[in-house]
């Protein structure tokens, strides 16, 4: 091998700070995929093969050879686990649980060995294979770390779980393995030499303070708030359902989700957007119901703003004073009676609510006609940016009893009912509006304000399609194109179109904006949780002493695919952390749950013992196949074969070829030990230069065995017994 193919000597702390940064990756990698003990038999195998790797790549073994032990170990390991699971005797001896963990200690244990052993050896030779280490790790951590996106501080779970149940926020481990891990590969990826260790300690202490102030952001969130200001950032997150089409019929169901959107001011609506794609499940609130409540729609609708003003572009919210006075547009500094909220009569009931907020929001929102806010103390200032109570007078009638109820109120001034009623000067949408009324509803009904709502709701989720990939936005009048053209858009234009429709029928009537969540969501608790893709947009109709109500339209066809579940899991802990819950987690005794640190600590153990076992079998494998690998190598490679037999032996005897030596000095240095030595190297030299002499293969054996004979003779017993034990003594070989 030349001498430009072996690495250049590193620093120990180079070698250790990549073995511990390996060793993460490869936890982070199988602690989703094994048992405990097989990851802790990969962290072991991985650690101890990057630290093997330091001087292997200093050693003149070909990297060839490396792979190929590399996929000895690959092959060992599928087949040796393979064995442990499906052989009876194992299962006897083990037990199922135990042979499952052997077969995994073995498996993930080799494995990463082998892979360590090959990936850290040919980027230590090859400085460009160090990018496709880096990469590796990076993908290992980020696959990890990306569980925990979007809020799910439930995921990972072995994470979480741990974490939680003793009162750790896993956010701060993770970041404390993500900098701890990026900075040892950084400082790693220095290559620093022996004599620079000034500027190693530099870079180590500028990292250090790195990744506390990243901890310092990430805790306090300071920063983030001074730059998002006090009115903070409407979060909004389009999604999609229109799943429901039974309910198509009572003009209810989720029709679709708004969509997503940067910094807006207060009065700035749900845009028209063509292709948004934005469909996070980032969780903004968390709303805890303290009453027994079940929707008429089945949708729980929590409104934060109301559209009722023409612009005479679209719906925007309201500048007058006289109207929309039901919204709140800041949040309460003390207890705050909702102007104009409907009265708890025989058709609504009260609902007391306490809405904890994970994201900024310009205004607070409640459950459907919200009639008292107050102010709350947050359950946990690093987790809820702010909290508040509200009491909401809630429908609880069927909404076919709505039928027959006068619309509007009759203290409004006509300014105020022709607010609620204008439209575009488009003829079109008064057309089409007495068109569905006509062919919907029978004679008796047609002038029936709330029958006119369900039929026009009907016709819209019958006649349309979901999708958010719409093409509308860059008309003048989005929802007449989307209306009177190809039927296809999402919550806003399908809100849009409800309203303009019932407008065009003379009755009072606007969008609002929120969120909407399915009840069987809340499922046997009572804590609902809101994500970004819940935000949503809906018309309301205002009959005489019941207020606004819902009108959402539910589209029976859907172009984009089905809606991902929320994680009742992150939903559960969300709640029990809005709650103020210390305990949640924990047994009745108030203990943590989970496996305790000595369960966790013996499983290690047991998977350090395997593993330990699995890799020195492996290692003697390699002791035993380069001993007797001369007895059926050809001619052309005996001599380098037997010369490296007979150093193996030398080695574990306790001669050894110095670092720089040549083998013809070793060989003299030597003579007093093993006389034949000297003879062997002339012939592995004579054949590394490409010698024509012929060789006798039976001269070479035989030069080999004197060489292990003569040095048997001339070492002590013990000395020959810990080198034969010693499964690693070949690694020394040079």
């Amino acid at each position: 091998m030349l001498a430009r193919d072996l690495a250049p000597a590193e620093t120990p702390i180079v070698v250790l700070l990549r073995a511990v940064a390996l060793t993460a990756a490869a936890a982070a990698l199988l602690l989703e995929l094994s048992l405990p003990a097989g990851t802790a038999a990969a962290m072991i195998g991985t650690f101890g093969a990057a630290l093997a790797a330091a001087p292997l790549s200093r050693a003149r073994v070909r990297l060839p050879l490396v792979w190929l032990v590399a996929a000895l170990c690959g092959g060992s390991a599928l087949l040796l686990g393979l064995l442990l699971v499906d052989n009876a005797a194992a299962a006897a001896a083990l037990g199922p649980h135990g042979a499952m963990a052997a077969a995994d200690v073995v498996r993930f244990g080799l494995l990463a060995t082998g892979a360590t052993l090959a990936i850290r050896t040919t980027a230590a030779r090859r400085p460009w294979f160090a990018i496709v280490e880096l990469a590796l790790v990076v993908l290992a951590l980020a696959g990890v770390v990306a569980a925990h996106r979007d809020g799910a501080i439930n995921h990972p779970r072995f994470l979480a779980d741990w974490a939680w149940t003793r009162g750790i926020d896993p956010v701060r481990i993770l970041l404390y393995i993500g900098c701890g891990t990026l900075g040892a590969l950084l400082v790693a990826t220095l290559h620093e030499r022996r004599g620079r260790g000034a500027r190693v300690a530099l870079h180590l202490a500028l990292l250090a303070v790195l990744s506390g102030v990243a901890l310092f952001l990430v805790r306090t969130k300071a920063v983030e708030r001074m730059l998002r200001g006090s009115q903070g950032t409407e979060e909004k997150g389009k999604g999609k359902d229109g799943k429901d089409k039974e309910r198509g019929g009572k003009g209810g169901g989720q029709g679709g989700q708004g969509h997503s959107g940067g910094k807006q001011s207060n009065n700035n609506p749900l845009p028209f957007r063509n292709d948004s794609n934005s469909q996070s499940t980032a969780p903004v609130a968390v709303v805890l119901l303290h009453d027994d409540y079940s929707p008429p729609l089945g949708y729980y609708y929590f409104r934060q703003k109301a559209l009722s003003q023409w612009n005479g572009h679209r719906l925007v919210a309201a500048t007058r004073d006289d109207v929309d006075r039901d919204i709140v547009q800041s949040f309460p500094a003390q207890p705050l009676a909702v102007d104009e909220a409907p009265a708890p009569r025989d058709v609504r009931v009260l609902v007391h609510t306490t809405v904890a907020l994970l994201a900024d929001h310009p205004r607070p929102f409640g459950l459907e006609a919200p009639v008292e806010f107050q102010p709350r103390e947050s359950p946990d200032p690093s987790r809820f940016v702010r909290a508040y109570d509200v009491t909401s007078a809630s429908l609880s009638m069927r909404y076919e009893d709505l039928l027959g109820r006068r619309p509007g109120e009759r203290a409004w001034t006509d300014e105020v009912r022709a607010h609620y009623t204008q439209i575009p000067d488009d003829p079109r949408y008064k057309q089409l509006a007495d068109k569905i009324i006509e062919d919907s509803l029978d004679p008796r009904w047609r002038r029936d304000a709330f029958a006119q709502a369900l039929a026009i709701s009907a016709w819209l989720g019958k006649e349309s399609t979901y999708s958010i990939h719409s093409q509308h936005a860059d008309d003048r009048d989005p929802t007449a194109d989307f209306l009177f053209g190809d039927r296809i858009g999402y919550c806003v234009h399908f809100a849009h179109a409800a309203a303009y429709l019932l407008r065009a029928r003379g009755l009072p009537a606007r969008i609002a904006e929120g969120y909407a969540a399915d009840e069987s969501r809340r499922g046997n608790g009572s804590s609902i949780l809101l994500r970004q893709k819940d935000a949503h947009a809906w018309a309301e109709l205002y009959l005489d002493g019941y207020g606004w109500i819902i009108v959402d339209v539910a589209p029976q066809r859907v172009l984009d695919p089905p809606d991902t579940p929320t994680d009742p899991d992150l939903q559960r802990m969300l709640g029990e952390l809005a709650r103020g819950d210390k305990t949640a987690g924990r047994s009745p005794d108030g203990r943590p749950q989970g496996p305790s640190l000595g369960e966790m600590a013996r499983v290690a153990l047991r998977g350090l013992g395997l593993t330990l076992a699995a890799l020195a079998l492996l290692l003697y494998l390699g002791k035993a196949w380069r001993r007797l690998a001369p007895l059926w190598t050809g001619a052309a490679e005996l001599p380098r074969v037997a010369y490296r037999a007979a150093l193996d032996g030398l080695v574990e005897r306790g001669f050894r070829r110095a670092e720089g030596e040549s083998r013809e000095r070793f060989a003299a240095r030597a003579t007093a030990g093993a006389p034949s030595l000297g003879d062997l190297t002339r012939l592995h030299l004579a054949r590394a230069f490409r010698s024509r002499r012929p060789i006798d293969p039976g001269q070479v054996r035989a030069l080999t065995r004197a060489v292990l004979r003569e040095s048997r003779a001339r070492a002590p017993w013990w000395r020959t017994l810990l080198g034969l034990l010693d499964p690693t003594s070949w690694l020394r070989s040079r």
